[in-house]
């Protein structure tokens, strides 16, 4: 028998009753989760139809088209695109990318240089033979307040001309700083939408769904993407990622993941 001491046992309760507001809130944002992919679920009258197989191309998949709808819905999206021939979260959010630019383009990130391998993709390190930057999109980086904040002022500052995508993390991914949160996303997704009107705010939202009781797609974001290997898939997920919001966008992204003419059919 493990001997356990009271001061351990008290150290642990005092702990967990320090604790409490923590869990409360956690749970709070749990159960409006919950709601919403439940509800998504309902909506869409998921049954066991749904789980059956199809073969040949997939037309009119209905499983398929279904799982699109519910995850449009638990992400508050008016469309989604949920495939597991996206091989990771930086395939998805690459493919959201490379469908909403052209040669001469610009992406202007408001949360500094993005995760490693995305960089790759992008083409602001190593010589990937199809990077963004290899297709003449252009790429620059607003870093950081010291605080982990959205720098508003240096946004107000920048050149406005031939910004098609406003790109946003929102995990930490390898950085040393807080994620950012819905409140700091709707002040300066406000911003942008001031300075930038045809510009698409894209986020990439790894390890970012279900963590608030909110999505991005709430705050003003145009799309969004990530990896069903995290929280979508509660770390099930073999593969396979998502990219959601506004539909004639998610169609935009499907016809570059599979064929234009054919998108997601």
């Amino acid at each position: 028998m493990i001997e356990i001491s009271d001061r351990a046992r008290e150290l642990v309760w005092s702990a967990e009753s320090a604790l409490t507001g923590v869990f409360q809130r956690t749970d709070a944002i749990e159960m409006a989760n919950q709601q919403r992919v439940l509800e998504a679920f309902w909506a869409e009258r998921v049954s066991a139809r749904h789980f059956t197989p199809t073969t040949g191309y997939g037309y009119d998949d209905i499983g398929r088209d279904t799982l699109d709808r519910v995850f449009a819905r638990a992400l508050s999206a008016e469309a989604a695109l949920v495939r597991p021939q996206f091989a990771n979260g930086t395939h998805a959010i690459y493919t959201a990318l490379a469908s909403l630019v052209e040669p001469g383009d610009r992406i202007l990130s408001i949360t500094g240089q993005p995760y490693d391998t995305l960089q790759t993709a992008i083409g602001l390190s190593g010589n990937a033979s199809n990077s963004l930057k290899k297709m003449g999109v252009r790429f620059d980086a607003i870093e950081l307040l010291p605080d982990g904040g959205i720098d508003l002022e240096a946004i107000q500052n920048a050149d406005e001309s031939y910004v098609k995508v406003i790109f946003v993390q929102r995990s930490r991914g390898y950085a040393w700083r807080e994620a950012l949160n819905m409140n700091k996303f709707s002040e300066a997704f406000a911003h942008c939408k001031e300075l930038f009107p045809n510009a698409v705010i894209l986020v990439d939202n790894c390890y970012g769904e279900f963590v608030e009781a909110l999505e991005p797609t709430t705050c003003g974001a145009d799309l969004i993407a990530g990896s069903l290997i995290k929280n979508p898939g509660g770390g099930l997920a073999p593969t396979g990622g998502y990219v959601a919001g506004k539909k004639e966008l998610v169609e935009r992204a499907a016809e570059r993941l599979t064929v234009p003419g054919m998108g997601g059919e």
